[in-house]
């Protein structure tokens, strides 16, 4: 079966089919698409070299199928359209980078912080490539421990502990104002507790057990306890 000729008029439309998300895109257009993998189809001259290009051609629709991810396409389409390119959130950074390749799209135009994204990505996947099972850095306990303190966007786990020592830092900070109130001075002068004060002391003892907590925790996933111990803010933690 042939490709669907060109109309006289030259407006000839096609349909990009991603997986179910279909994409009306002008024929002529294909000539200077961004995306590689398009421009070859304007190249094709039957069904055959359409099919080496895409997964399956519908002459009656012209329509052009591709078996891949539809998510990613969406974001790929913005390029099209508004000629940005933005990262996809979350762990799928490296499956899109791959959509890129497959599609023809240079990474160089991702926006940058997207790009700085994905690079970090390629850096930790090497990471845990380079690392040998069972090592400190691998999968085991030992990373996750350093995935959940380090890096809230390793997971729920991960955002619930940094919006909890979030709220440590902050209820730390309004007691330490709240202890500078001139009622509470002098009755810490004349060495008597009220309520009040009660109160305070019970919150900058939960709080200093909070951080006792996360230190202890730090110290455990630090693969050089020495190294730990030494940083200047461990220091002054533990002084």
């Amino acid at each position: 079966m042939a490709l669907r000729p060109e109309p006289a008029g030259g407006r000839r439309v096609v349909i990009i089919n991603v997986g179910g998300c279909r994409v009306r895109l002008a024929w002529a257009a294909l000539a200077r698409c961004p995306l590689a993998r398009l421009e070859r189809l304007r190249a094709c001259r039957g069904r055959d070299e359409v099919l080496r290009v895409c997964d399956d051609y519908d002459a009656g629709r012209d329509e052009f199928f591709f078996d891949r991810s539809p998510c990613a396409f969406r974001a790929i389409v913005a390029l099209l359209r508004a000629g940005k390119l933005r990262l996809l959130r979350g762990p799928c950074a490296l499956a899109f980078r791959d959509e890129l390749a497959y599609w023809g799209i240079d990474e160089a135009r991702l926006e940058r912080c997207c790009l700085r994204r994905l690079r970090r990505r390629e850096e930790e996947a090497a990471e845990a490539r380079a690392e040998p099972p069972g090592s400190p850095g691998g999968a085991g306990p030992g990373r996750r421990l350093r995935d959940l303190l380090d890096d809230p966007r390793s997971g729920p786990a991960g955002k619930l502990f940094a919006c909890v020592s979030v709220a440590f830092v902050a209820a730390t900070a309004v007691g330490l104002c709240l202890s500078t109130m001139p009622d509470i001075r002098a009755e810490e002068e004349r060495g008597e507790c009220s309520p009040k004060c009660r109160s305070l002391f019970v919150l900058e003892t939960v709080c200093v057990a909070w951080f006792s907590f996360e230190f202890l925790l730090r110290s455990l996933q630090a693969e050089s306890k020495c190294a730990f111990l030494r940083t200047p803010l461990n220091i002054i933690d533990i002084l």
